[in-house]
Order: C-alpha cells, then structure tokens, then sequence
C-alpha cells in the first residue's frame, strides 16, 4: 500500500484514458411483497383514493397542495403514474395524521406530492425495468421552469426478483388500476432532496477530507480530464458516490507512514487524487436495493472497475489497490455504513475506508 502514489504517478495514461469515458438506509425499510395486479376499477385516481380509507392522508395532502399540484388525479383524459404513501407509510415518515398535512405549507406539501407522480405515462410492475441503470424518469415536481425544457426531480423506479421500488422504497401493492392510470401502493414517503452531491458532502463534517480531495484534484486534473466538483454540482447529472469518512482517509495515510491530518491531501499530486476521487463515482444512480446479492462489478467514470459485494443487509466496496502490505497482499473492502442519501443529482453511500483503483 505505501506505493500506491507512486503507482498513480507513474500510470497517468490510465487516469486519461478513464478521463476520456466521462463526458434514509434500506434497513428500515420493509420488503417488496409479491405483485399481484387488482381487478380494472374503472374510477379515476381521486376516486380510487377515496374509496380506500387507508388513502387519508395522501388525500389530505392533495387537497392542501391545492392548485400548487402539477397534476389533476380526476381528470379522465390524463394519463400518470402514482406511487402513492399509504397512510402507514405516512405515519412511518414522521407524518402521523391529516392534522399534521394540514399544518404543513401547502407548496412544501405540493413538492411531496408531486414528486411521486410521473405524468404522461402509465407504468405498471411488467413496464419497469429489470436492468440496470434504473429506468430515468422525471417526476411532476419541478425543479427549473428554465425553457425550452422544464427539469423536473428524477425518480428511478424499478423491480427486481423480490418485488418493485420506487427509489428506494418498497412498492407493497402494484398496479392499482385507475381510468387515468395505474397507482403503486409504497412503504414510506419519498421526501425529494434539495440539494446536489457536492452541496450535501459540503454540509457533512465527517465528509471534510473527501472535499479537500475533490479541491486537490480539481486544482490540476489529468489533461482532457473535466473537474469533478462542477460534475459533482450539476443538478442533471446522475450519480452514485461511495464516499470515504475522514477517519478512512486517515487510516489510509497512517497505513502509508503518511501525517494524518487533512493537509496531507494538498501535498499529494493532483492527477493522482483526481484518478483516486473519481474512483469512488459511478456514472449512474445505484440504491443499496439495486444492487445485485452476491459479488458484481461496477465501472466508475474513470473507467476502471469496482467490486461489490451484497450479503443480505451488508454492502461492502473495493477497488484493484484495496489491498494489506502483507506477503501475499491481504484484500480489504469498504463497508457501506450509511446507504442511500438521496440527493438531486444522484445517491451517496458513506464508506469506511479509501477505495483504492491500483
């Protein structure tokens, strides 16, 4: 391990030819259930919502989002997709009862509301995709009115063998038929995020030497290699970051006879940090439940792989360099300790050690 800087250094054609490729924790959350589709209903979403009185408090929350809704869940000749919070899930969320909806403002009510309804299209559990990356949709809440396209807040859903999510989140009953529509039963509420990945590792004081990082690297990528700060802030990209606590780059640079405060970073040459940070970014969005059981590879944006394990709640990373100075070397992983912050531009896990591309 105590050469892997000079490893990087010396290996900078792999570090632009990687260059050149890029242009709330699932332990609390319950199992998918199995997807057994209803009998057609030939009601509207608003009527469908009515006349299920564990619905109370989504309709509570349409009615006080009021005109700040980007949809109409009565109007016949509409077509959408809604994941919809039953009122367990609501409770589950911090939200005990229609008293507390009320008490809410109504545009902060409207932005969670919209933001689980996928407008002009109808998905049901058969139309979602097994693969991944994820299915890329874009949800009723917006996010830029910004001609000539209006961003909207992404949303990923998604089934698998055990079941459907939304996000994240366990969908508990699938294609809940409506006239203008299909409405997906969900476990908890899905609070959209407010901030990019660069904004929420910035407010994270366990995340300060992952920043120092990304400020070393940037302040000399490798020639052809785009700054990763401004991609990290990008509210369009679509991300994944494992993400090193402080305490695992110390332990990186204790393992290395390296000074272990965070000044170590700015005496390290750029292009290596850079190769390094860049390791830790996956050019999609993978949740915790996206990821396959067993071991898998991922490729990061600067193109060289990583390996990932899943054993039943455990998520462990390593990379190529993740390795003990032992005789032979020892391999050693990060493990995911908190999985799927969410964020506008992409889903961060926090890991507890340094991945490492050589």
């Amino acid at each position: 391990m105590k050469n892997i800087f000079s490893k990087w250094w010396g290996s900078a054609a792999v570090v632009v030819a990687g260059a050149a490729m890029l242009a709330s924790c699932n332990k609390e959350l319950p199992q998918p259930t199995a997807i057994v589709p209803p009998t057609p209903s030939g009601q509207t979403m608003t009527q469908v919502l009515a006349a299920n009185a564990k619905y109370s408090i989504l309709r509570a929350a349409i009615t006080r989002a009021g005109s700040n809704l980007t949809f109409n869940p009565s109007d016949p000749t509409a077509v959408y997709t809604l994941f919809a919070p039953d009122n367990d899930a609501f409770i589950a969320s911090g939200i005990p009862n229609e008293t507390a909806v009320s008490g809410l403002p109504a545009a902060t009510v409207a932005s969670i509301v919209n933001a689980h309804v996928i407008p002009g299209v109808e998905l049901k559990a058969a139309d979602l995709s097994t693969a991944f990356p994820n299915m890329y949709m874009q949800s009723g809440l917006v996010l830029s009115a910004t001609p000539p396209v209006p961003y909207r807040m992404p949303v990923f859903p998604s089934r698998r063998t055990a079941g459907a999510w939304f996000n994240n989140i366990p969908v508990k009953a699938a294609d809940i038929d409506a006239s203008n529509g299909v409405i997906h039963d969900i476990a908890r509420v899905f609070f959209p995020p407010s901030q990019v990945i660069a904004q929420v590792a910035a407010a994270n004081p366990d995340l300060t030497y992952l920043m120092a990082a990304l400020a070393r690297a940037d302040a000399g990528p490798p020639t052809g290699a785009p700054q990763l700060i401004p991609i990290l802030s990008n509210a369009a990209a679509n991300l994944t970051v494992f993400a090193p606590t402080n305490q695992a780059f110390q332990n990186l640079f204790a393992a290395m006879g390296l000074p272990t405060g965070i000044s170590t970073i700015s005496a390290l040459p750029t292009q290596t940090v850079w190769g390094i940070v860049a390791f830790h970014v996956l050019g999609s969005r993978a949740y915790s439940v996206n990821l396959a059981a067993g071991n898998s590879t991922a490729a990061s944006i600067m193109g060289v792989a990583q390996q990932i394990n899943v054993t039943g709640a455990n998520v462990t990373v390593r990379g190529p360099g993740n390795n003990l100075p032992t005789t032979p070397p020892t391999p050693y992983a990060a493990k995911v300790i908190t999985a799927d912050v969410n964020t506008i531009n992409g889903v961060v896990h926090i890991v507890d050690a340094v991945l490492l591309p050589q």
